[in-house]
């Protein structure tokens, strides 16, 4: 290495971000004087070359236009064709352009042949313009010689550029040495710049490698020891290069405080294992109880029904004959069988309508003359909707036991079942005394777990709790209208399109 590239990487040691920005931008300045050099040269060599074969080009170019020029003359001249015509046209426009408009007369032969060769060509232009004003005069003798005449001059022409063309090839073998000479030493001067960026950049690699190669291979074993989890080897020694030695310093402070965090994290670990299996044990046991609170709420309505039932037979048994009291007790039993035969939470609205029915024979049975009951439903909605089961009986229930203490002269139990879009609207009316309002929004408040585990719910609240069970987050299932002296409604609107909860 010579004295002043040793002296620049002495003095800049100590950072190896300074020696490797002074390399880089010495190499990048020698390779963009070399490039400059390089594209100087080959734009010189180009421009000479182009400007001697720049003038052949242009004439060989107007031997071309003139070779195309004539197919479309001679169709005109055939078939006075409009399509070859127009090609004429265009192409003669063409060539006018191309044509210089004023050649110097020189000493030089063969720019004298090429300024004969221009006005040759002008006259040849001229004399199609003649034939074609021949052929449309019809003047077949005259546009024939025309063309003939044409057809020689074209053929000097064609003679005179080929001349010129030998010519002046001819006179660039003389320069062609020059070129040679010129290209070798390009040559030469870029071979001297590939070497002297070559070995500036190799001396670079060598020193920047030197100062990071040794703390590389030792990082690359402290990661193979942590990658095998042995966090107790000891630390990387610094070296000479500065970044580097920051880069050791921060491995070892990592490796150590890795050490520490994987013991932290053990120990949490454990403690979050032992908090999820925890909390999945609490989530199957608020699973199981809110099953279970479904079932217990469903439940508690029969054997309130049942005790009201069987106490009106006993009373009917009593006061009246047996013929009465045996159509009594048979809807009853038929009630009952209709209960006890379904098992499943969630009905088809069929199964509710035909319960409901029984549960209407046995009240018109009970109250024959003043209570009227009314059922009004879509036969098409029977079979393609379901809901959760016994929710309208309870409420007509409630009605007859509650909403007529004040008996009306007529007592009225109207039962609606309707969809509007995607929801099913089931709707139960009376005429009866109506309730405050604060009992009926009381009634319309959702009990949590712990509430309706410990209390017991019974009739209307039975219902409206089993709807806010099956149907969570959805305050809107269930509603109450109610007016002091002008009855009550008991609206239940469910989303035919939603699923309902049934516990897991």
């Amino acid at each position: 290495m010579s004295k002043p590239l040793k002296f620049l990487f002495s003095r800049f040691s100590g950072s190896f971000r300074v020696q490797m920005l002074s390399g880089v931008f010495g190499v990048f300045l020698i390779l963009v004087l070399s490039a400059g050099y390089i594209l100087f040269s080959a734009k010189h060599l180009q421009t000479n070359s182009d400007r001697s074969f720049e003038q052949e080009r242009f004439i060989k170019s107007i031997q071309e236009d003139l070779a195309s020029y004539q197919g479309p003359l001679l169709e005109y001249l055939s078939t006075r064709s409009s399509n070859a015509l127009a090609r004429i046209l265009i192409d003669a426009q063409s060539l006018r352009g191309k044509l210089p408009a004023y050649t110097p007369i020189t000493l030089d032969r063969a720019s004298l042949k090429e300024r004969e060769m221009y006005f040759l060509i002008h006259s040849y232009l001229n004399l199609a313009d003649l034939a074609m004003e021949e052929k449309r005069g019809r003047n077949i003798a005259a546009y024939t010689g025309i063309y003939d005449e044409m057809a020689g001059l074209l053929g000097y022409i064609n003679a005179e550029i080929e001349a010129i063309s030998t010519e002046r090839s001819q006179n660039r073998l003389d320069t062609y040495g020059f070129f040679i000479t010129e290209a070798g030493t390009i040559q030469v001067w870029n071979l001297f710049f590939i070497i002297f960026t070559s070995v500036f950049a190799t001396l670079l690699l060598l020193q920047s490698v030197g100062g990071i190669t040794n703390p590389l291979l030792r990082l690359s074993a402290m990661a193979a020891e942590l990658s095998a989890g042995n966090f107790n080897i000891d630390d990387i020694e610094t070296g000479s290069v500065r970044e580097m030695d920051q880069v050791v310093e921060a491995f070892n402070r990592m490796k150590n405080e890795i050490r520490q965090f994987i013991e932290e994290i053990r120990w949490q670990e454990n403690i979050k294992a032992e908090y999820m299996r925890e909390r999945m044990r609490n989530m199957k046991m608020e699973g199981l109880v809110r099953h279970m609170e479904i079932y217990a709420l469903q439940a508690q309505m029969n054997p309130h029904f049942l005790f009201n039932t069987l106490n009106t037979g006993m009373q009917l048994a009593i006061l009246e004959g047996a013929d009465r009291t045996g159509e009594y007790m048979e809807y009853m039993a038929q009630l009952f069988r209709h209960i006890i035969r379904n098992k499943e939470i969630i009905v088809p609205l069929r199964h509710e309508i035909e319960g409901l029915q029984y549960y209407f024979s046995i009240l018109q049975v009970r109250f024959p003359k003043n209570l009227d009951l009314a059922l009004d439903y879509d036969e098409s909605l029977l079979d393609t909707c379901k809901v959760p089961v016994s929710v309208l009986q309870p409420l007509v229930e409630n009605c007859v036991i509650h909403a007529f203490k004040e008996m009306p002269p007529r007592a009225l139990v109207i039962v609606r079942a309707e969809k509007q879009g995607a929801t099913l609207i089931l709707s139960v009316r009376d005429n009866g005394c109506g309730m405050p309002e604060e009992t009926a929004e009381k009634l319309l408040h959702p009990l949590s777990l712990d509430e309706s585990s410990q209390s017991r719910v019974m009739g209307l609240e039975n219902v409206i709790q089993r709807l806010y069970f099956f149907y969570p987050g959805d305050p809107a299932v269930v509603g109450i209208e109610t007016k002091h002296g002008e009855g009550t409604a008991v609206i239940i609107r469910i989303d035919t399109g939603r699923e309902p909860c049934i516990g897991s």
